[in-house]
C-alpha cells in the first residue's frame, strides 16, 4: 500500500468518542488530552487543520515564545510525532511550516537592531545569534566571514552566551562589545575587558531572544523574518537573503 510519506516517530492512543465524524479534533479537547501526556510543559494549541496529507490534522502548538507542529489522525485517536516529506518534490514540509509560522515581524527586527554587538561587510543583510565559545557557532562565522570578504553579505552579529554550557562565554561577549571588536576577534575567541555597555547589551540578548523563541546558536534571522538554527552553507546563505 503506497504512502506519500511520513516519518512516524511516535504513536500514542487515546480514544475520545464523537471525534470521528469531524475533519479534525476539536482544539480544546485536544488540549485536554496532551496536557495529560505533557504534564511539565506549557502550551497552547494555536490551531487545529488539516494537514497536507489525507486523514491528518495539523496541530500548531504555541509554547515559550515559538510554534511547534505535529500530528493526530483526523478521528483524534492517534499523535504522529514526526515530519512529512514530499518524496518527489524532494522538500521537508514541516521543516518549512514551522519556518514560516515562526517568522518575525517587522516590530521584532527592529527589536533585534538594539541587540547588535557589531556589523561586518556589505550588500544583503543576515543576523546571526552566535554564542563565543560555541563549536558549530566557529563554522557558521568563518563561513561567514568568506562571504564577507568577497563583499557578498552583511552579517549583523547579535551575542548569545550560553553560560550553561559555555562558562567563559558571557566575558568573551562583553570584551569584544568593550573594545569594539569585530568578526576576526570573535572567531579567534578573544578576551578582554569588561564593561558596563558591553555587560547590559548581552544580558538585553540574554533576555530578549527566548521570548522570540530563540533558544539556540548558531541562528540565522533573513530579512523577510525567517528564523533557522543550525549551520547554513555559504551557497544556502545567498539564496536565503535574495
Amino acid at each position: 500500500m503506497k504512502k506519500t510519506l511520513l516519518c512516524l516517530l511516535a504513536f500514542v492512543f487515546w480514544g475520545f468518542p464523537g471525534w470521528a465524524q469531524k475533519d479534525c479534533p476539536d482544539p480544546q479537547t485536544l488540549k485536554n488530552a496532551l496536557r495529560g501526556l505533557f504534564t511539565n510543559h506549557k502550551f497552547e494549541i494555536a490551531s487545529v487543520s488539516k494537514a497536507p496529507v489525507a486523514g491528518l490534522c495539523e496541530v500548531i502548538i504555541q509554547t515559550g515564545g515559538s510554534k511547534k507542529l505535529t500530528y493526530v489522525d483526523s478521528s483524534g485517536r492517534y499523535l504522529v510525532v514526526g515530519r512529512i516529506i514530499d518524496i518527489k518534490a524532494r522538500k521537508d514540509l514541516t521543516q518549512q511550516r514551522v519556518i514560516d509560522l515562526n517568522r518575525l515581524n517587522p516590530a521584532k527586527l527592529k527589536e533585534l537592531e538594539k541587540l547588535v554587538a557589531f556589523s561586518a561587510g556589505k550588500g544583503p543583510e543576515v543576523f546571526l545569534v552566535t554564542d563565543p565559545d560555541c563549536p558549530h557557532c566557529k563554522r557558521a562565522e568563518k563561513i561567514l566571514l568568506s562571504l564577507v570578504r568577497e563583499g557578498k553579505i552583511k552579517v549583523k552579529v547579535i551575542l548569545f552566551p550560553l553560560e550553561a554550557l559555555h562558562p567563559q562565554a558571557k566575558a568573551k561577549a562583553i570584551a569584544i562589545i568593550c573594545d569594539g571588536k569585530g568578526l576576526e576577534a570573535l572567531i579567534e575567541g578573544y578576551q578582554g575587558r569588561q564593561c558596563a555597555r558591553g555587560k547590559e547589551k548581552v544580558e538585553q540578548a540574554l533576555a530578549l531572544l527566548p521570548k522570540l523563541g530563540i533558544r539556540a546558536t548558531p541562528t540565522y534571522i533573513f530579512p523577510d523574518g525567517r528564523v533557522i538554527s543550525g549551520v547554513l552553507d555559504a551557497q544556502k546563505l545567498l539564496q536565503m537573503v535574495r
